[in-house]
């Protein structure tokens, strides 16, 4: 029959465990070892539980670490090279966790336990007239704004006549004016207008421009040239 046997697995304590373990058995309590060693005794409990973050500093934390060692009887050396190894330990650990992303799991929103309140209702009410009043405004100053549609039949552009009159024609969106060479014209009740215009020998620019109030123009040309006859 097989005999087991147990055996005690050593480890080793760090600096803090040294330091609290050297103290209790001295049987100090922590502010009568900082009363004697003239140190905080929240410093001298950082030191124990290896917070060195609570520490003033590095230059502190080994002042503080030799005057403890030297005050509770232990090597200086020892506790100093063992503290120096703990220190590049946690430094490599606290970079490994800044380097890790940590992502926060995405809240789902379910919208059957939503409670839709009057208040709620209310505002989401105000917020689609809201939208509504927006585009329709939007609408009527881009109406406002944009130039009237303007279409000429006659004449055509680099028409060439044998006469020095033409007749221009055409049709402009209601509540437009038209201007013919810089010449007011009228329409009718559909936007028609109709306009006759004397010419002069050789090449002949016809400007016909239309807009409503406040609106841009457009403008549209018209080249006419007149070839005389030998």
């Amino acid at each position: 029959m097989a005999i087991f046997t147990t055996k005690k697995i050593n480890t080793a304590l760090s600096v803090g465990e040294k330091l609290a373990a050297k103290r209790q058995e001295k049987g100090v309590n922590l502010n009568r070892a900082a009363a004697e060693v003239k140190i905080s005794a929240g410093y001298l409990q950082a030191l124990e539980v290896s917070d060195y973050n609570k520490l003033p500093g590095e230059v502190y934390a080994r002042n503080f670490l030799k005057a403890y060692a030297r005050y509770l009887g232990l090597d200086i050396n020892e506790v100093l090279s063992q503290y120096q190894t703990e220190q590049k330990v946690y430094s490599k650990t606290q970079k490994i966790k800044s380097n890790i992303d940590i992502k926060k799991p995405v809240e789902r929103v379910f919208w059957h336990n939503l409670v839709v309140t009057p208040e709620i209702f209310r505002n989401l009410i105000i917020g689609i007239l809201i939208i509504i009043c927006l585009v329709y405004l939007g609408a009527k100053v881009k109406g406002v704004v944009d130039p009237p549609f303007l279409q000429v039949f006659s004449p055509t552009d680099n028409l060439l006549v044998s006469q020095k009159v033409v007749e221009v024609t055409g049709q402009v969106e209601k509540e437009a004016t038209v201007e013919i060479n810089g010449q007011p014209v009228l329409t009718d009740s559909e936007g028609n207008f109709s306009e006759t215009l004397v010419l002069q020998s050789g090449t002949n620019i016809i400007e016909i421009v239309a807009k409503k109030n406040h609106s841009k123009l457009i403008k549209i040309y018209r080249k006419v040239i007149v070839i005389q006859e030998e």
